[in-house]
């Protein structure tokens, strides 16, 4: 690939450096399982000898050629030197499995620089260091230092591994092996001095024998590159990522509503769910869902048919199926009356046909096999989750081979959920080698169903943009001079350049005695002060001023509370559904586009959703349909809104930001008050980076 990543996972030659011949020893274990690969093995240490059948030599200058692989099996200050070497010698890439380096303090972030600066201007590729390192099952490369008896190590397979701990991986890689999963490679970048996880996903996205990504990061090393690597693999692998550190609040300054509502987390969700990127919280969820995406096509529609032997367990699908709360809130598919009369024609009398359909402690092959028959002809039908209590006195082993049959030729994807103790085990490795995919839970195999869903939303919003591209908007230029501080008068003037709808008004100056208004009551009346963020807690607005009498009183009741600052002076808006839009800058993503309900209980009800700029219609749409309130936009209980106008005030707003792009930290327009005709920003506050 021209940057030596094909060197460190398919490597000719391989040389474990602190190789040992003690049982136990990390240099030991790691030698043990690199013998075992499909690659030229040598090993190195000082004191000579024999390790595992080879001779060890004393240094890396004494191997009969330069390897391209270097596994450094030593302590963090001996592993300097052992890189020092190999970048002398020409290795093409390196495994630094020591810790100690920058995520233990100072010393170790010192050490760490040292180890960039042996590397800087070679050619020499550095995994680590505080790594496991890496598993190809294709070549057999193994550098992981847990003990094969404690780490069952997965069969060849497509599902691609990029962790950024070891730690978190190999607990289930290890319970993976057990249930018979299997994949094309794990990689832990560890501290990722070199080597990150955006090198490893162009490598995984040209690799034929992977079908799946599926990550766990802490931190993106370059977030913009992530993302443009996920907008070029997702149309064609699934990306899936569990990223931690969703705690930590990404947004510092937080003195508009914006920022307040935003944390790190929000934008981040917002981010991943442009580019199409499944995002799961636990390691089980990570694999889970990476498997569903290995072994079968996604659906595009939630309709599912449940197929049991238990009826309570039909009924916990059903829960699990349809609601929204501890649910994934797709539906029950409706069978049709032909679809019910095959069922019934092989079951029992007392079995229940409709959906979830039981077909009860009865269940025997015949049964299963009719059941399923019938399933795949019901246009009805998008996927089947199947529960099988072995429990059961007829079910058998031949059971599994019916399943299995009918995943692998049947139209419908099939999800099984096995319950039992022993025998569930050999079933489970028996599906999984099948790629049927098996689950031990109900609620892990509905949350499967939840993935295939997902994945088929972002596949139709990927074709839907390709066959209808969204045209390049006209370049704007707003009058606002950024770093100057503003207040409401200036920004909704500079909204009404980009189109932006905001109420008539005028403004008066400091000293200025008012004139003629040239206004339709009612009025409001506002303190115009970049000084002032929240007006309403200090009681700098009046509403509902009805005539000239009332104005007067109000400007100078205004003035007299308010020394500086102009005072605004607004046709008051009708009623209408209160939204709250912004622009929030994230430490991670950059500028981003925030929406939610709004009015003063926006921080009270955090319905809010977030995209990274820019945005498209499609994404304002989205991001719309996200909010739990996105049916007052959508006639609940007879309230019009101009649903179409607050996407264009969205998409005009994403136009505004990327223009000030470098320049706005914060910025509030709350509330947009979307009625029936139109949406209006009716509040508007911008702070400067």
């Amino acid at each position: 690939m021209g940057n030596n990543i094909e060197a460190l996972l398919k490597p000719q030659s391989v040389v474990v450096v602190g190789a040992s011949a003690q049982a136990g020893k990390i240099g030991n274990v790691i030698l043990q399982q690199v013998v075992k690969g499909k690659f030229r093995v040598y090993a190195v240490n000082p004191k000579g000898g024999e390790a595992c059948g080879l001779p060890l030599f004393a240094s890396l200058r004494d191997l009969p050629e330069v390897p391209d692989l270097a596994v450094i099996a030593l302590p963090a200050i001996p592993t300097l030197g052992a890189a020092q070497e190999c970048v002398q010698l020409g290795v093409k890439a390196i495994v630094a499995i020591a810790g100690g380096f920058g995520e233990t303090g100072e010393a170790g972030h010192a050490l760490e620089m040292q180890l960039a600066d042996l590397l800087r201007g070679s050619q020499t590729r550095l995994l680590g260091p505080n790594t496991l390192g890496l598993l190809v099952t294709e070549n057999g490369l193994d550098t992981n230092f847990l003990p094969s008896e404690r780490m069952r190590r997965p069969d060849a397979g497509n599902i691609a591994i990029l962790s950024q701990s070891g730690s978190v991986a190999v607990g289930e890689m290890d319970s993976m092996a057990l249930t018979g999963i299997s994949i094309s490679a794990f990689v832990g970048f560890g501290n990722r001095l070199d080597i990150n996880e955006n090198e490893l996903m162009d490598y995984f996205d040209a690799d034929p024998g992977t079908a799946v990504l599926a990550m766990y990061l802490e931190s993106f090393a370059d977030p913009e590159g992530f993302l443009e690597r996920c907008r070029r693999i997702v149309p064609h692998k699934p990306v899936i990522l569990l990223k931690a550190g969703r705690s930590e609040a990404g947004a510092r300054a937080v003195q508009l509503h914006t920022g307040s509502l935003a944390g790190s987390d929000r934008v981040t969700d917002g981010a991943l769910r442009q580019v199409g990127v499944i995002r799961v919280y636990d390691t089980y969820e990570l694999l889970d869902a990476a498997r569903v995406l290995a072994f079968l096509p996604p659906i595009y529609d939630r309709r599912v048919a449940v197929l049991t032997n238990g009826g309570g367990w039909g009924i916990i699908a059903s829960d699990f199926i349809e609601s929204t709360g501890r649910g994934i809130g797709a539906r029950l598919a409706v069978l049709s009356e032909e679809t019910k009369e095959k069922i019934a024609s092989s079951a029992v009398a007392f079995a229940a046909v409709r959906n979830p359909i039981d077909l009860t402690g009865s269940l025997n092959n015949a049964m299963c096999d009719a059941a399923l028959a019938a399933l795949q002809d019901d246009p009805e039908v998008d996927v089947i989750l199947y529960t099988l209590g072995f429990q059961a006195p007829a079910v058998d082993e031949g059971l599994v081979d019916i399943i299995i049959h009918w995943a692998k030729n049947g139209k419908k994807p099939l999800i099984v959920v096995p319950v039992g103790s022993d025998i569930v085990l050999s079933a489970m490795q028996k599906f999984n080698a099948a790629g049927v995919p098996a689950y031990p839970t109900i609620w892990r195999g509905v949350q499967a169903i939840d993935t295939l869903a997902k994945r088929g939303e972002a596949l139709r919003k990927i074709r839907a943009a390709q066959a209808d591209p969204v045209e390049t908007a006209g370049a704007i230029a707003p009058t606002l001079r950024p770093g100057t501080p503003v207040g409401e008068y200036e920004v909704k003037a500079a909204l009404r350049e980009v189109g932006v709808n905001v109420p008539k008004s005028i403004a008066l100056r400091p000293g200025e005695q008012l004139q003629a208004v040239p206004l339709n009551y009612p009025l409001v009346v506002k303190i115009s002060s970049a000084e002032i963020l929240h007006k309403t807690e200090q009681k700098g607005v009046l509403l509902g001023i009805r005539d000239r009498n009332e104005l007067e009183a109000a400007v100078a009741d205004m003035r007299s509370r308010f020394a500086t600052g102009d005072i605004l002076i607004e046709e008051m808006e009708g009623r209408g559904v209160e939204m709250i839009v912004g622009l929030v800058r994230d430490s991670t993503f950059g500028l981003a586009l925030m929406c939610g309900l709004g009015g003063t209980t926006a921080e009270l009800y955090q319905d809010v959703t977030f995209r990274k700029l820019p945005i498209t219609r499609r994404d304002a749409d989205e991001m719309l349909r996200e909010l739990k309130g996105h049916k007052l936009l959508e006639g609940f209980r007879g309230i019009k809104t101009d649903r179409e106008g607050l996407i264009d005030l969205l998409v005009k707003i994403s136009r505004f930001g990327e223009f000030y792009q470098d320049d706005i930290l914060q910025m509030d327009l709350n509330p947009v008050i979307v009625q029936p005709e139109r949406a209006v920003a009716v509040d508007a506050k911008i702070l400067w980076a």
